[in-house]
């Protein structure tokens, strides 16, 4: 990308035009998953790369302007920004590994239909306290197993959107769960 262009999406992402979001996006956003995924490669933090996708874009829209072109490009300050959201959720899952280890044994089918039921209640409770949409979401994504794409087309928002009500509902469960630990 010549140097002209991208001097132009930054201006515009720092106006917050969303459509000069939405061509860096197409334009960094393999290069963004590519690190990502590197970075995230163990089996369990896979489904976190979207996450880290989704964080790093919303970094550069709320950030723009702690980018200074004096200390490097663009494309270095990106790359730098996936690298530390990648490894902060690594850090993040190895840390909350005992609380996502027991969300797993949670939501896992038991043989024992009494646990089963107890754990149905868990997941409905701790659903209960997410944002009507946001339980909507999490319940399309997960339980349904429908696409990020076809959440947003079918409630009408961004698959940017989608994310980051996904993202705040996991980290609201995640703190739930470790207030139930503790």
């Amino acid at each position: 990308m010549d140097n002209v262009n991208e001097e132009k999406l930054i201006k515009g992402i720092l106006r917050k035009d969303k459509e000069c979001l939405n061509k860096l996006m197409n334009i960094y956003g393999n290069l963004v998953y590519y690190i990502a995924k590197n970075i995230l490669k163990e089996a369990h933090e896979k489904e976190c790369i979207e996450e880290c996708y989704n964080d790093v874009f919303t970094a550069v829209w709320f950030n723009i302007d702690c980018f200074n072109e004096e200390k490097g490009s663009f494309k270095s300050w990106l790359i730098s920004i996936t690298k530390y959201k990648a490894l902060d959720i690594k850090r993040k899952n190895l840390r909350h590994s005992s609380n996502t280890e027991y969300m797993d044994e949670v939501i896992s089918e038991e043989n024992n239909e009494l646990e089963r039921i107890e754990n149905i209640e868990l997941i409905n409770e701790l659903l209960n306290n997410l944002e009507e949409k946001d339980k909507l979401i999490i319940i399309k994504r997960y339980l349904d197993g429908v696409p990020i794409k076809e959440i947003g087309e079918s409630l009408g928002y961004s698959e940017e959107y989608i994310y980051t009500r996904i993202s705040r509902a996991k980290k609201k469960i995640q703190k739930i769960v470790g207030e139930i630990n503790e």
